[in-house]
C-alpha cells in the first residue's frame, strides 16, 4: 500500500458517522498518520508542540496527549465494530504507541460459508438496531444535551495555580505560588515591575492542581462515555481566549487563580458577577442584593461553590463549576452528572432553560461526606 492509498483510507475514517462529531479526533488521527508516513518520531512532546503548540514536558501536562489518543483508539474501534465492519484493512495504534498501523482484514470467507454467516450477521445487526433503539430513547442529557449534538468539539479546562521557581520558606530552591501572578504574562509583568528579581526567580515547568481536577474530571468523562463523546483536556494556566472561543467548555477549579472563565460568567450574568473572592448577587425583582464568601477558610467543612451554564462566543456552550477548594467542585460535578438527579430536582426550577447560575452551600467533613444545600439560584436568557 502506498502513502496516497493510506491517506484515502484515513479520510473515509475521518469522514465517517462515528467521527462526524469528534472533530479533535478526526485532527489528531490526520497528524498521527502524516508524521507516522513523514517517518517523525512520535511522543508527547512533538505532539504537544507540533499538533498544539505547547510545550508538555512534564508527567501532569503529558496525561492530556495520552487521554486524546485513548479516545482515538475507542473511536477506531467503534467504527470497525459498524461502519467500517467491512473495510478491507483497519487502521490501529498499539497501546502505549502513537504510530499508525494499516492492518488487512481476514480474506474473504469460502463461499459455501457465506450465506450462513450472512444470516448470522443480519440477524445480528438487527437484534444490535434494537438495542441501540431503545438506548436511544433514554439518551437525552439534561442541561448537557447540547455539548453531544453540537458539531464543536468539547474541552475540559482544568483550573491550575502557575508555579514560580524559586527559594521557598526553608531557604531551597523549589516551586512556590503566589496568587497574584497566574500565567506567563503576569510572570513578566511582575519581571518588569521588579526587575531586582530576574535571575532569582524562574517559571515552573509544571502547574499544580488539587483532588477536584481528579474528582472532576472522572465525574464529567464518566456522564461522556455513557453518550460515546469525548473531550479534550486543557490547564487553565496554559490556556488563551482563542482556546476558549473556539469549543465547547466546561471548567472545574478555584477562581482565586484568575482564570478566564471569570470573566466570561461575569458577562453572562446580569445579577451576579464575581471579584476578589466575593460573589455579588443582586436581584431587585425578587428583593435579592447579598455578598457570598467564596473562599471562606480552608475548606475543610464547609465551602460556597457556583456552579453556571450560558453561551459562550462564538455559539459556543460555557459550564463552569467554581470553588476555591476541593470539596465544591467534588460534589457539584458529581450532581451536576447524575441524570436522575437533574431531572426530577434540578430542572424544574429553570422554567425549560438550560442556562442558569446555582450558589450552594457544601458541607463535608474532611473533604468527605458531602452534602449539597442550594443557596440561590438564577434563571438566565436563552441567547
Amino acid at each position: 500500500m502506498d502513502n496516497h492509498e493510506k491517506l484515502e483510507i484515513i479520510a473515509q475514517v475521518t469522514s465517517s458517522k462515528t467521527f462526524s462529531r469528534a472533530p479533535s479526533s478526526c485532527v489528531l488521527l490526520r497528524f498521527l498518520t502524516e508524521a507516522t508516513i513523514d517517518g517523525r518520531d512520535l511522543k508527547e512532546t512533538t505532539i504537544g508542540m507540533e499538533l498544539y503548540g505547547k510545550s508538555y514536558e512534564d508527567e501532569k501536562s503529558a496525561a492530556h496527549i495520552r487521554v486524546n489518543v485513548y479516545h482515538l483508539r475507542k473511536k477506531l474501534e467503534k467504527y470497525y465494530q459498524e461502519e467500517g465492519a467491512d473495510d478491507q484493512w483497519q487502521v490501529r495504534i498499539k497501546k502505549g504507541q502513537y504510530q499508525v498501523d494499516f492492518i488487512k482484514s481476514r480474506e474473504d470467507e469460502p463461499a459455501t460459508n457465506r450465506t450462513k454467516y450472512g444470516i448470522a450477521l443480519a440477524g445480528f445487526i438487527l437484534l444490535l438496531a434494537v438495542g441501540f433503539w431503545l438506548i436511544s430513547r433514554k439518551s437525552y442529557t439534561p442541561l448537557w444535551q447540547a455539548y453531544f449534538e453540537s458539531g464543536k468539539g468539547t474541552t475540559l479546562f482544568i483550573g491550575d495555580f502557575f508555579g514560580i521557581m524559586g527559594t521557598t520558606a526553608t531557604g531551597e530552591i523549589g516551586w512556590n505560588r503566589d496568587y497574584n501572578i497566574n500565567n506567563i504574562e503576569d510572570y513578566y509583568r511582575y519581571l518588569e515591575e521588579h526587575p531586582e528579581k530576574k535571575g532569582e526567580i524562574n517559571p515552573a515547568n509544571y502547574p499544580y492542581v488539587t483532588g477536584m481536577a481528579a474528582n472532576g474530571t472522572m465525574n464529567i468523562s464518566r456522564l461522556f462515555h455513557r453518550q460515546d463523546k469525548d473531550f479534550d483536556i486543557l490547564f487553565s494556566s496554559q490556556t488563551t481566549i482563542k482556546d476558549i472561543t473556539e469549543t465547547n467548555s466546561i471548567y472545574i477549579g478555584p477562581i482565586k487563580n484568575g482564570n478566564s472563565f471569570i470573566d466570561f460568567f461575569n458577562d453572562a450574568n446580569p445579577h451576579a458577577s464575581i471579584n476578589h473572592g466575593m460573589l455579588d448577587f443582586q436581584d431587585p425583582e425578587r428583593n435579592i442584593d447579598t455578598l457570598v464568601n467564596l473562599s471562606v477558610d480552608d475548606g475543610q467543612i464547609y465551602e460556597h461553590a457556583v456552579v453556571s451554564r450560558y453561551k459562550g462566543p462564538n455559539e459556543t456552550e460555557q459550564f463552569v463549576f467554581f470553588s476555591d477548594h476541593d470539596i465544591g467542585v467534588k460534589a457539584t460535578t458529581e450532581k451536576f452528572t447524575d441524570i436522575e438527579w437533574l431531572e426530577n430536582d434540578f430542572k424544574r426550577l429553570l422554567n425549560n432553560s438550560n442556562y442558569f447560575t446555582a450558589i450552594f452551600l457544601v458541607k463535608g467533613k474532611d473533604r468527605t461526606s458531602m452534602e449539597l444545600e442550594l443557596l440561590l439560584w438564577d434563571v438566565l436568557d436563552d441567547r
